[in-house]
């Protein structure tokens, strides 16, 4: 394992602290560098035979601490420019969670949607009641997908039976963008049962106003003609 340290400085550099450049062997740690002291350390017996060759090599050390506290820092500071610029260019997720129907008549299949997000690292749950779902539990996802407008967007879903009374949310956490939120379902309040609303109230209002113009027409106040331009204004149930 090879890797460094720095402090960012107040001009946005960062200045080098340490280095590591660890070697194991068999699942065990076998030799580390000491970069201030420029000498192997051995953490086993083992590993002293090895230690006192590669102490000897001075090119070796030399090329070790010169790469951990050069090349290494180089690497450091274009990783933590990149990092940067991505915050910068964050993109917030929507979350949308809504059901639809199913194959099955008594089964809907509920969906978490957070797309328009930048960059594509995004945590994404459902749960029941408070606990996470997963594959086991018939939970399905798309992963994460790419827009048209170089963002991304990810869909779970999870089918279950329309008459389920559990509390179902779903929580997204982008950190790049800061988004930590959690949306909640009522079950048989989505967009299917307010569609199936508002289709029934707008057949009781033609009701309604049909019954109206019936009982003028009944009673003179109102001729055939007006009834049909009603009629043609209002439009029929077969419309909506």
């Amino acid at each position: 394992m090879h890797g460094c340290e720095g402090d960012l400085q107040e001009d946005g550099t960062l200045k080098f602290i340490r280095g590591m450049d660890m070697y194991s062997y068999d699942g065990d740690n076998f030799l580390a560098f000491d970069d201030t002291n420029s000498v192997w350390v051995a953490p086993t017996p083992e590993a002293l035979l090895t230690k006192r060759k590669w102490d000897g090599v001075d090119v070796l050390k030399e090329y070790t601490k010169g790469y951990l506290e050069n090349e290494c820092m180089d690497w450091l500071t274009k990783f933590m420019t990149y990092g940067q610029k991505q915050l910068r260019e964050a993109s917030p997720p929507q979350v949308h969670l809504f059901a639809k129907n199913s194959k099955v008549k008594t089964n809907i299949i509920l969906t978490c949607l957070a797309t328009g997000f930048y960059p594509k690292d995004i945590t994404l749950r459902i749960k029941r009641n408070g606990r996470v779902l997963y594959e086991d539990d018939g939970l399905t996802s798309s992963g994460v997908r790419p827009n048209q407008d170089n963002t991304y967007q990810r869909r779970d879903s999870v089918e279950i039976l329309r008459t389920d009374k559990s509390t179902y949310t779903c929580e997204v956490i982008h950190k790049a963008s800061g988004v930590n939120v959690e949306r909640g379902w009522e079950s048989g309040v989505d967009g299917l049962t307010i569609g199936i609303g508002v289709a029934v109230a707008v057949v009781i209002l033609l009701l309604v106003v049909a019954a109206v113009l019936f009982v003028l027409y009944k009673r003179g106040k109102f001729g055939r003609s007006n009834i049909h331009s009603a009629v043609n204004i209002l439009g029929t149930p077969n419309q909506y």
